[in-house]
């Protein structure tokens, strides 16, 4: 029962690649796939040539693992972008659950470690057709917290596109936390973990599988410890690059819209601007360009504004991706 709160939540990338978003470019033309040293399942996807590209990261959301990458690096390749996909951790929950798909991935999501975006960086500029002085970010969810931190430290990240995007740091969850809830944060940097808002019921949201209220966690933890908020704030102020926020009023998951909503304006009171779509009456399922219904019970939203919301977004993605890195 353990695995079922986090086994399909904050999917935002996680969903089959559609025929719209795959016609970008020629389907005849074969894209290139590398693996990258000392990054385990990591994998980049470029068109062939000796053009340097930009470079787009793509991190997934709760659900770990490599499918969101798998999905979108030939998508963002055919556009241009050498994409990466980069799986950094993949669920572990012992017997409560089946066995993680990569063993060789943090199994709790724990102090996920932001700064192996530096790392990564420097093993990317020893690879051909790369250009790592324009890198941007493509996450969803999870991942766009993510996102957002490493932008607000690394001044090298040039654009994100931030899909069902959070303000703060949250809490991390594992094996580790069944009997210490609120006790370990979900990210860290140069080995010390992040400062984290809490959740409010998440073991007793284990307990009660697909049926947890998640938005609910997470928001009633904000109530309980404004005094953490402050802390908890991803800096998003300190981040002068281009961004671009997706997200809906309605998402069931985590309350994507009032955080987008805090990250425009921190960044405006600092001067900055922010891109962001914010559809009032789709959930979490955002991410490509199908505009197709299609279920997605727990995400909040119909299908009918979920499909809405994306065919909107995409061509605005694609068109913010372009200006940002291919000036």
């Amino acid at each position: 029962m353990i695995l079922s709160i986090f086994a399909a939540p904050l999917l935002a990338l996680a969903t089959p690649a559609t025929t719209t978003e795959a016609q970008t470019s020629p389907a005849s033309v074969a894209i290139e796939e590398h693996e990258i040293e000392g990054f385990p399942h990591a994998r980049i996807y470029r068109l062939p040539g000796k053009d340097a590209r930009p470079v787009l990261v793509i991190l997934p959301g709760a659900e770990g693992g490599d499918g969101a990458g798998k999905r979108f690096g030939p998508i963002l390749a055919r556009l241009g972008y050498a994409a990466v996909s980069l799986p950094y951790y993949s669920p572990n929950w012992g017997s409560y659950g089946p066995p993680p798909e990569f063993t060789d991935l943090p199994g709790s999501f724990i102090d996920i470690r932001v700064d192996q975006f530096g790392t990564l960086r420097a093993e990317l500029s020893k690879m051909p057709g790369v250009d790592t002085g324009k890198i941007g970010i493509f996450a969803g969810s999870k991942g766009s917290e993510f996102a957002l931190i490493a932008a607000s430290r690394y001044p090298w990240i040039k654009a994100v596109v931030a899909y069902a995007p959070s303000d703060l740091v949250w809490e991390g969850w594992g094996l580790e936390t069944v009997a210490a809830e609120g006790t370990r944060s979900s990210f860290s940097f140069d080995g010390k973990p992040l400062p984290f808002m809490p959740y409010r019921g998440f073991v007793e949201g284990l307990q009660l599988g697909p049926k947890a209220d998640l938005r609910a966690i997470h928001e009633n933890g904000r109530a309980d410890h404004p005094d953490r908020e402050a802390a908890a704030r991803i800096p998003v102020e300190a981040y002068h690059g281009k961004l671009m926020l997706v997200a809906g009023d309605e998402d069931h998951l985590w309350n994507s819209g009032r955080m987008a909503r805090n990250i425009v304006a921190t960044r405006k009171a600092a001067g900055l601007d922010t891109e962001a779509l914010i559809y009032p009456e789709a959930g979490h399922d955002l991410g490509g360009a199908s505009a197709e219904p299609r279920d997605d019970p727990r995400g909040g939203g119909t299908p009918g504004a979920n499909a809405k919301a994306r065919a909107d977004a995409w061509p605005k993605v694609v068109a913010f991706l372009n200006d940002a890195l291919k000036p």
